[in-house]
């Protein structure tokens, strides 16, 4: 009898930690206890957030044999991570639990920016699988090259807001055909991988210097804008092109929407409404000479101006857009008021140019250098400027943001970018934010041969990751966009030959 009472007092030991825990594990002993025999996060489960599957192979040690099963997954820092579908398989007969609610393969979402545990349970056995996100290395590859095309001037990319495919477009300077030659065209990444020719290369008119722009408007519609060679009104005067689904045809007119010769074409288009921008270059324009002319078209007219805020000459402009509002970058040619070539920010929105920055110099900063200005807008309507000062002490580039709770521009980490090498006229910077809201910037370091990096504002520790090298070519011309499930692209010309990588 006292045998068989230490037996039962042994079982009586064995099982009952089998149902118990302590304050760190759900502790087991049953080999049949529950598993996590599978996890991972797939692009099919989460539409529009993710642009590939990030599957972890679980090991026999990870599934069976540990008072706690530890995941870890890694997602790159491009990712929103506060709302993912997780797909997993378990043992038979097992139940899943986040914080009490009971989870279902690929239609539970749970914010994962944190470890977090999921609780398996099997009759009267839990055990803790605690699942953990870290950073993965953006991969970046590059895409099929395009053969037989060449570029003249700076290619743009931009990403369709409806089917989030990539596209790129820029005056030819050599196509496949003997009309290519210093026309427009627009490249689109097919499903196949290869690159295509939306309504053939080489279209419209001839497209004077370098002067040409391309954006997506927000039903999908493309649209070029470029100094027309053929414009009658005045040659080199604006032209705009949209594609009608099988065939580019003029905006408004084909002669030239307005009286100038335009340089520094710049034009985005908006929710229902299409804005432009240049530089007059002509003393027989309806314009002062080298002042900067804005153009918008609404209701099946063009209507240019000079806007009253800026009536002095300008040296160079850049244009950018969102959904509904417009963005215009200038600098200054000289001095106006004292101030060195000053820059100045105007903002088109609900048919009223609103000036923003005037004349504007950081404090510190002798003069504004003229090799180095851009503006773009993210795909949550922020807008973003650069520009090149000396106000640290030494030339810098400088990012800032309009924050619209602060109604003010802020200063991106709040320096100038840590390149690491004094900046010159050849740096190029191209920037966009992830759809977490992580900025990004590609930049043409000139300590390498001009060669593409990238770096990123972590919004974790908000100081800027390493640099990393994109690719072991000269870079000129970089674009730089992000889809809405993260895919990154980086567009750039070496010996006017395109290039596209994109990640992995």
């Amino acid at each position: 009898m006292k045998h068989l009472g230490y037996i039962i007092a042994l079982l009586v030991v064995m099982l009952v930690p089998a149902a118990c825990t302590d304050s760190n594990n759900y502790v087991y002993n049953d080999v049949n206890a529950p598993a996590m025999l599978s996890f991972g996060f797939y692009k099919a489960d989460n539409p529009g957030v993710l642009g590939s599957d990030y599957v972890v192979e679980l090991t026999a040690d990870q599934t069976g044999g540990a008072a706690t099963q530890t995941v870890s997954v890694a997602l790159p820092p491009t990712v929103e991570k506060d709302n993912l579908v997780a797909r997993f398989t378990t043992s038979e007969g097992t139940t899943v639990k986040v914080g009490g609610a009971e989870q279902v393969s690929q239609t539970t979402a749970n914010d994962i920016s944190q470890p977090i545990d999921y609780i398996l349970t099997r009759g009267s056995v839990s055990r803790r699988c605690e699942v953990t996100v870290t950073k993965a290395s953006l991969r970046w590859v590059e895409t099929a090259q395009v053969a037989g095309i060449t570029t003249y001037g700076n290619p743009v990319l931009k990403i369709n807001p409806v089917d989030q495919k990539p596209y790129i477009g820029f005056k030819t300077r050599a196509g496949n055909s003997a009309t290519a030659a210093n026309h427009s065209t627009v490249l689109t990444l097919g499903d196949d991988g290869e690159w295509t020719a939306v309504g053939g290369e080489g279209f419209g008119h001839t497209v004077n210097s370098s002067y040409f722009d391309f954006d997506i408007a927000p039903d999908g519609t493309l649209y070029v804008a470029y100094a027309d060679q053929q414009a009658t009104v005045l040659k080199n005067g604006m032209s705009v092109m949209k594609y009608n689904g099988s065939d580019w045809e003029f905006v408004g007119t084909d002669k030239g929407l307005l009286k100038a010769v335009s340089n520094y074409v710049g034009f985005c288009a908006l929710d229902g409404e299409l804005v432009g921008a240049q530089v007059n270059n002509s003393s027989k324009a309806d314009y002062p000479n080298r002042t900067l002319v804005v153009s918008n078209y609404k209701d099946g007219a063009w209507n240019s101006q000079v806007p009253g805020a800026i009536t002095n000459m300008v040296y160079m402009a850049n244009v950018a857009g969102g959904k509904d509002a417009a963005y215009v970058i200038s600098i200054n040619r000289g001095a106006v008021n004292g101030v060195n070539y000053g820059y100045n920010v105007l903002r088109y929105q609900q048919g009223e140019w609103t000036p923003m920055i005037v004349n504007y110099l950081e404090p510190g900063n002798a003069t504004n250098n003229i090799a180095m200005i851009g503006v773009t807008v993210t795909a949550d309507g922020t807008p973003y400027i650069w520009t090149m000062d000396d106000a640290s002490g030494q030339l810098g580039v400088r990012v800032k943001y309009y924050d619209k709770t602060q109604d003010a521009w802020l200063t991106l980490g709040g320096n100038v970018l840590p390149l690491g090498f004094t900046p010159d006229r050849h740096t190029e910077v191209a920037l966009d934010t992830a759809p977490n809201g992580t900025p990004y910037v590609v930049y043409t370091n000139t300590l390498d041969q001009g060669f593409p990096y990238m770096m990123y504002l972590d919004p974790d520790t908000r100081q800027w990751s390493n640099p990393a090298k994109l690719a072991d070519l000269a870079a000129s011309g970089l674009n730089l966009k992000f889809t809405s499930d993260g895919v990154g692209y980086v567009t750039f010309t070496n010996s006017n030959h395109l290039h596209t990588l994109r990640t992995e």
